[in-house]
């Protein structure tokens, strides 16, 4: 059995590297030059994953090369590290995984979210209302319009809603706050593809006392196809599957 060789130290040298292992540390040496910068590192584990990737294919790859050549692979090493084309073949793994890094550092990121504690119901619907007005095609406010029944008078409000989208926002100002034990608030939406006997349930909501504005998601039971008009009832407590339409607070119309 062979032993190694010992340096005057007592520490066994180690043994040169192959042509491959050399353009190995080339490479890794140049991509940990063009890692990002202290303020946009890698996470430490993507980092170590993107060269562990390339220097397993590459290796990979030169023992398959190995393999089918047998004892031609030595002496044709420095003929094929000169050929261009072969070299792109042969490091093809590698430019993936530096690749990787290039896209790490070229696409735009923005700051994690911030976990805690979740927006509150009104403030989603702020957020959705916003949105749903300043998208490419804007959902239009349309404006309700008060009834003489004692929980509209002098209120005011509007309601948003995208039949692309199908979602929506209503605003009230004014409403008369309910006393939930006794009645609700039930929203319905007139499809014009659908029987107007049969507008849509859009849910039941609240005005709580004191509020000067309720913003209130809309929930619609069925899609709707377009939308062509907004109906607020006053209902017993829960709702109703068919309303007698006997109280109607606010309506408001699509016009066009």
């Amino acid at each position: 059995m062979e032993r190694d060789e010992k340096d005057p130290t007592g520490n066994t040298p180690a043994r040169p590297m192959s042509p491959d292992e050399e353009v190995i540390g080339e490479l890794t040496a140049g991509l940990a030059a063009e890692l990002p910068s202290e303020e946009e590192q890698l996470p430490p584990a993507l980092r170590a994953r993107l060269v562990a990737i390339g220097e397993s294919m590459v290796r990979e790859e030169a023992r398959a090369r190995a393999r089918a050549e047998g004892s031609r692979v030595d002496t044709r090493i420095a003929a094929r590290r000169a050929d261009p084309a072969l070299r792109v073949r042969t490091w093809g793994g590698w430019v993936a995984a530096a690749a990787a890094v290039v896209l790490w550092i070229a696409v735009p990121r923005t700051s994690a979210p911030v976990t805690g504690t979740p927006l509150s119901p009104a403030a989603e619907a702020a957020a959705l209302r916003a949105e749903l007005l300043a998208a490419a095609t804007p959902a239009p406010a349309l404006a309700w319009t008060a009834t003489k029944d004692s929980t509209a008078l002098g209120a005011t409000g509007d309601v948003v809603w995208s039949d692309e989208t199908q979602r929506g926002v209503m605003r009230f100002v004014g409403l008369q706050p309910n006393d939930i034990s006794r009645y609700q608030y039930q929203l319905w939406i007139f499809d014009e593809k659908r029987d107007k006997a049969y507008p849509v349930d859009g849910g039941v909501f609240d005005v709580p006392a004191g509020a000067t504005e309720v913003l209130v998601p809309i929930d619609p039971r069925v899609p709707v196809g377009k939308a062509v008009l907004f109906a607020i009832t006053v209902e017993p407590p829960g709702g109703v599957v068919v309303s007698t339409r006997e109280r109607i607070a606010l309506v408001a119309e699509r016009k066009g």
